[in-house]
C-alpha cells in the first residue's frame, strides 16, 4: 500500500511513526529531514529513502515535487523458520 503526496517548498510534509517507510521521489526534488540524524537527504526523481526510526520526518519540495510513501514489507513467515533453524542460539536467552 502507499500514499502519493504533492509537495511544495515551505509546506512540509509531517510524517510520524513510519519507521521502515520508504519514500520514492516520483518527480521534481525532496529534501528529507529525519529525527536523530546527522545529515539530510536530498532525493531526485527515481530515488528512494528509508526511514530509519519512528521520529518525526520533514519532506519539503524544492520547487514542487510528488513522492510517494510506501508502507513496509512483513517478513515473510519461511524466512523467520529458516533463521530459527539456522541461527537457534541468537534467538535463545540462557541465564547462567
Amino acid at each position: 500500500m502507499h500514499t502519493d503526496h504533492e509537495l511544495r517548498s515551505e509546506r512540509p510534509l509531517r510524517l510520524e511513526k513510519a519507521h521502515a517507510k520508504v519514500i520514492e521521489c516520483l518527480s521534481g526534488t525532496a529534501w528529507i529531514t529525519a529525527y536523530a540524524q546527522f545529515e539530510d537527504c536530498v532525493l531526485r526523481s527515481g530515488e528512494r529513502y528509508t526511514i530509519p526510526n519512528d521520529g518525526l520526518v520533514l519532506v519539503e519540495a524544492v520547487g514542487s515535487g510528488h513522492i510517494r510513501v510506501h508502507g513496509t514489507a512483513a517478513p515473510r513467515p519461511a524466512l523467520l523458520r529458516w533463521l530459527n533453524l539456522a541461527l537457534p542460539h541468537t534467538l535463545h536467552i540462557r541465564n547462567t
